[in-house]
This record gives C-alpha cells, structure tokens and sequence, in this order.
C-alpha cells in the first residue's frame, strides 16, 4: 500500500519527538534519578504531550532503556569502536596509537560536548543504584570497550590481554577520562579556567599522552 504525503510528514516529526524525550529523559534521568522523575517532566521538557511516552517507549521504564541505548550508541561512537576492533597484529606502536586516538576521542567528547554532562551523571546514578540499564550498558557498550582496550594494551605492552594487571591497567587509562568529566568543577576551579572547551581539552590530551606513554613502557619492562 503506498504511503501518502500526511504519513511522511508524521514520520520526521515522530522521530524528532522521541529524540527530544530521550534528551529530556536523560537531562532528568541523571540529574534526579529514576524513582524521582516524573513522566510529566520528561514530557514537558522535550515539549511533548506526556502521552507520546507511551506511544514511543511504553512506558516510563521503556524510555530510561531507550536512554541507556542512546548512551551506548555515543560512547561507541566517540570512542571509535569499530577502530578499536582492527588488529594491530604484531606492531607494538600501531597498538599503542590506536589506544591514544581511542582515548584522544573520548576526552574530547567528555570534556567538550555539552551532551556528556547528563550522559555522565546517568551512568554515575547507575553505578550508585543499579538497574537493567546499567546491565544493558555494561554489555553492550562498556565490556566491549574495555575488552578491545586491553586486547590493544596486550599488543602494545607483549602481556596477557585477560591479567588482572592488564585489566586494571585499562581501568586506570579510563578513569582518567572519567574523572576529567566528573571532576569538571574542581578542575576548572583549580586550573583558574573558566570552562573547559577545545583549547582546555588539548591540554589534558597532551597530560594523558603522556601518561599513556609512561604506562606503555612501564608495563613493557614489568
């Protein structure tokens, strides 16, 4: 059956409304947490009837999934999943730059785009109260990550990829990133900046380099 012109011009506008929820949902979502956000909220900060929640996810729960598969989709797009999953085979330095281009990536996006705030502060209430969003980010986005990270710091360093020393060693290289987000605050305060934008990101990404470095080498020798 052929689609008529009202049906397309429904479907931009459809589309435009769910996005604008999960936007609104993980604005909301981060900042109150889940048993505190109303759907009414949600609702009237994407500008949208509170109906359209139900319609687009079924739901209150639906929509903070909805939320945690957005989330997935930008973090493994920031950090170049799909770059992180070549195989550097025997090449120690083809290793150790892709891991440094991954990170480059995420600190741009953590530190620099506005979107990560809300993003960071949902995973950190995740952490703090675990849900099947959590579940599905940890499957779906942070277990590959970390998976493929100490695959490339095996490479780089000639260790076991699945060591403990290997696992937290990549713990340590995130955490970095995370806390240049988390800690934006006290950062700023501290380094006398005002915000943190592309100028202040190359500093940082020139500090982690180097830490990266620093790393590599490190667990070359142990």
């Amino acid at each position: 059956m052929p689609v008529t012109m009202t049906e397309k011009n429904k479907r931009p506008s459809a589309e435009k409304t769910r996005a604008a929820l999960i936007e609104s949902g993980l604005r909301l979502f981060g900042e109150r947490g889940f048993g505190a956000t109303s759907t009414r909220g949600i609702a009237a900060g994407a500008g949208a009837n509170i109906a359209s929640i139900a319609y687009h996810f079924g739901g209150k729960e639906g929509l903070h999934m909805a939320c945690a598969e957005a989330i997935v989709e930008k973090i493994s797009e920031a950090a170049g999943l799909g770059v992180l999953a070549s195989d550097p085979g025997d090449d120690a330095e083809k290793a150790a730059a892709i891991i440094e281009t991954a990170l480059i990536a995420m600190i741009r996006f953590f530190v620099v785009q506005p979107e990560a705030k809300y993003i960071a502060a949902f995973v950190m209430r995740e952490m703090t109260h675990p849900s099947a969003a959590l579940d599905l980010i940890y499957s779906r986005m942070f277990y590959p990550l970390h998976g493929a990270l100490c695959r490339l710091w095996g490479a780089a360093t000639d260790n076991d990829p699945d060591s403990p020393a290997t696992r937290l060693a990549v713990f340590a290289v995130i955490g970095q990133v995370i806390y240049f987000r988390l800690g934006r605050p006290i950062i700023c305060k501290r380094m006398g900046w005002k915000d943190m934008g592309p100028k202040e990101a190359d500093q940082i990404i020139a500090v982690i380099a180097g830490n990266l470095k620093t790393l590599i080498s490190a667990a070359k020798d142990d």
